[in-house]
């Protein structure tokens, strides 16, 4: 789609964070397409909540944090600060990023005259028979569309599938480096967050390390925020017994992970991780929910990761788990055959993920939405039982 056909726009990004890292996969896919957007549009990006995000005040188009707590409490502030913004910034279209966000904004007289899109940046599909409104939903995975496209409740028109889409990595130059490589070893690298989610990913490749060891001398590396303390020791008192060399990096230095990506001659990714190896060709496995080991990403099994966004929820024909299982010792044992599978993996990053699409792909959202005539009152009427939940029991 041709960006000369839409006019630019300004658009006013939004992203809560109440207590956490912020550094969470949806942090680093609105710092990615806030950028690529504002390649053809005017980009403000504001934070919500509690802390704010390292990932986001590092974007260039970062506008500012707006410190509120949870709930109904702070509201009058987060209007006040966005009339402010509206005022000046005059945006066409409000972008948010989490479902904390628009119950955010849904009601606030500072902005309710636009529309408002809602990126759900993968993840399960929603439980029960209903989830949250926008004038657009933007969708990262196939799982998730059929989800949407299924459900009485929403206009097909207003549901948009855009898989998430990363830069390729630049690796750190070599005096900057601060870890390294165990030598003559093959280097196995895990970057996530610790205790608290992915725990299956990390319990796996612990069992394919241990499988792995009778044949080959295999590391790995861990590098990632610790979010639950109790939960990640049981992780690591689980690593320490399967014989096997475990380096965890979980300093302040993991808030950006991806920087020790040098240190993979094969990653274990999900989501955005899988991606950001993927753009440097680094052989890549993902979790199976059918599976006990992460499996080679191959283009004979990469529909399957695709469709579940390269989730712990993937399946896999068992076939398919015997076949990659058998064919990553192959590529461990032969290094003409790892450096295919590399190319491979690369040609897949190009094809699927590279970023040169993704300002036209969210151009047509925004024309969409400005085109409509849904009004905001029929949006909070959709919204409404959430919208309870989050302003008078505080939750989301």
């Amino acid at each position: 789609m041709n960006n000369e056909l839409y006019k630019n726009m300004n658009i006013l990004f939004l992203i809560s964070n109440y207590g956490g890292n912020g550094v969470g996969g949806h942090f680093h896919s609105l710092n990615q397409i806030s950028q690529q957007v504002a390649n053809d549009n005017e980009v403000k990006v504001i934070s919500i909540g509690s802390k704010a995000s390292p990932v986001i005040t590092s974007n260039s188009h970062f506008h500012s944090h707006i410190q509120t707590s949870k709930g109904f409490k702070g509201i009058s502030k987060v209007n006040s600060e966005l009339k402010k913004v509206a005022l000046t910034f005059k945006p066409d279209v409000v972008h948010c990023f989490d479902t904390e966000s628009l119950n955010k904004v849904l009601l606030l007289p500072a902005l309710f005259h636009l529309p408002i899109v809602l990126n759900k940046c993968g993840g399960r599909n929603p439980i029960g028979a209903d989830y949250q409104h926008a004038d657009g939903i933007v969708v990262f995975s196939v799982e998730n569309l059929d989800w949407f496209a299924s459900n009485s409740r929403y206009n097909q028109k207003n549901i948009f599938l855009i898989p998430n889409r990363v830069q390729k990595l630049t690796v750190l130059k070599e005096d900057q480096r601060q870890e390294q490589k165990v030598t003559n070893s093959i280097n196995f690298l895990r970057i996530s967050r610790l205790g608290g989610a992915y725990e299956k990913t990390l319990g796996d490749t612990f069992n394919l390390l241990t499988d792995l060891k009778s044949s080959f001398k295999v590391n790995l590396f861990v590098v990632g925020k610790v979010q639950d303390k109790a939960r990640f020791e049981a992780l690591e008192r689980k690593g320490s017994q399967i014989g096997v060399e475990i380096s965890y990096i979980t300093d302040e230095r993991a808030y950006k992970a991806s920087d020790f990506i040098y240190l993979a001659d094969f990653a274990i990714g999900t989501g955005r991780s899988f991606m950001e190896a993927a753009s440097l060709g680094i052989p890549t496995l993902a979790p199976v929910a059918n599976a006990s080991v992460p499996i080679l990403v191959t283009k004979n099994n990469f529909q399957h990761f695709l469709k579940f966004n390269f989730s712990e929820r993937t399946i896999l024909p068992q076939e398919l788990v015997f076949e990659s299982e058998t064919f990553l010792k192959e590529v461990l044992a032969d290094r003409t055959l790892y450096m295919q599978v590399q190319q491979q993996t690369l040609e897949l990053f190009q094809n699927y993920f590279g970023t040169d699409l993704i300002a036209s792909k969210y151009q047509e959202v925004y024309h969409h939405v400005t085109s409509s005539k849904n009004t905001r009152w029929s949006l909070v009427k959709k919204n409404y039982k959430y919208l309870l939940k989050y302003l008078i029991l505080k939750r989301s």
